[in-house]
């Protein structure tokens, strides 16, 4: 009779411990992160040579300045422009090209030249503001 009092008790233990065991919501550190939403916004382009503003128009973009340009390009324009360089330095906007001395320069209209961005490419923009990108 003590033998399977012993055995009841070891089966009830192991019963438990698989209940414990197939309860358990798994590993805490598993990757849960879902894909990247992501996000478009509107910005407008004013794109000049000099003082002179040759092209202008909202476009839609995934947030970057860089896509925001391609974007422009690509409703703007009939044919194809590949307005980056293997670098990722802007070289073209529609008949603008840099070179001879030309460079480009991209800052929000409101904030002036002043504070002109580092990367024209991988630049965060902000909803509904206004780009300049100049050609000097």
């Amino acid at each position: 009779m003590k033998l399977l009092k012993i055995l009841a008790v070891i089966m009830a233990v192991c019963l438990l411990g698989s209940a414990f065991i197939a309860c358990d919501s798994g590993d805490k550190n598993e990757d849960t992160t879902e894909a990247p939403v992501t996000v478009a916004i509107k910005v407008n382009l004013i794109i000049k040579e000099g003082s002179t503003t040759k092209y202008q128009g909202e476009t839609s973009c995934n947030g970057t300045l860089g896509d925001a340009i391609e974007m422009f390009c690509a409703g703007e324009f009939e044919e194809e422009i590949t307005c980056f360089d293997e670098n990722g330095i802007l070289k073209t906007i529609g008949e603008l090209t840099a070179g001879d001395g030309k460079r480009w320069k991209a800052y929000y209209e409101d904030e002036g030249q002043s504070k002109a961005f580092e990367s024209i490419k991988d630049q965060a923009l902000a909803e509904g503001k206004t780009v300049i990108i100049v050609l000097e």
